[in-house]
């Protein structure tokens, strides 16, 4: 019975390693549009309204080099190396037209992996803009392109947002 046991043992400890396969991305991060979404806020100092915009894009590393340590980042800074590069697009009479910003909406994300190992990583990642409604044009129609960088310079491919309405009340 005694070797039954470890027989059995033995059998589903290889089927669960056997079946395991480690999981392999590219180096080069790829990225996913998954959702975008706003919420109506007061800010707290003028009590006007604003429009918060969440993006959110699925990410993929095959050797988690993604994100800035506070060194790193004060660096990037100084060069604007933005890790998360943005591009607003507003729709004007059915087209959609590049927005050049007079302050950039592209910045920084942390590092992702804490740990600091070499290794793929996947999850979401949430990146948000904030519109004053009294600066905005009502029923402004934006949509965004995003791509990300990973520490060793590589860059993910652009992925399209949908189409978010802002200023509607």
């Amino acid at each position: 019975m005694k070797k039954v046991s470890v027989l059995v043992v033995f059998s589903v400890v290889a089927l669960v390693t056997g079946c395991y396969k480690e999981v392999s991305f590219d180096v080069k991060p790829y990225i996913e549009f998954k959702d975008l979404r706003k919420e109506i806020r007061l800010d707290q100092f003028s009590g006007s309204k604003k429009d918060s915009v969440i993006l959110t894009i699925k990410f993929q590393d095959g050797d988690g080099d993604l994100g800035l340590n506070e060194e790193e980042k004060k660096a990037a800074v100084a060069q604007q190396d933005f890790n998360y590069v943005v591009r607003i697009f507003r729709q004007k009479k059915g087209v959609f037209q590049e927005v050049i910003p007079e302050v950039t909406y592209s910045g920084f994300f942390p590092r992702l992996k804490v740990d600091n190992k070499k290794g793929p990583i996947e999850g979401t990642l949430d990146y948000s803009f904030v519109y004053f409604q009294d600066f905005t044009p009502k029923k402004d129609s934006l949509k965004y392109q995003v791509m990300i960088k990973d520490r060793s310079g590589n860059v993910s491919n652009t992925i399209e947002s949908k189409v978010i309405i802002l200023n509607e009340f």
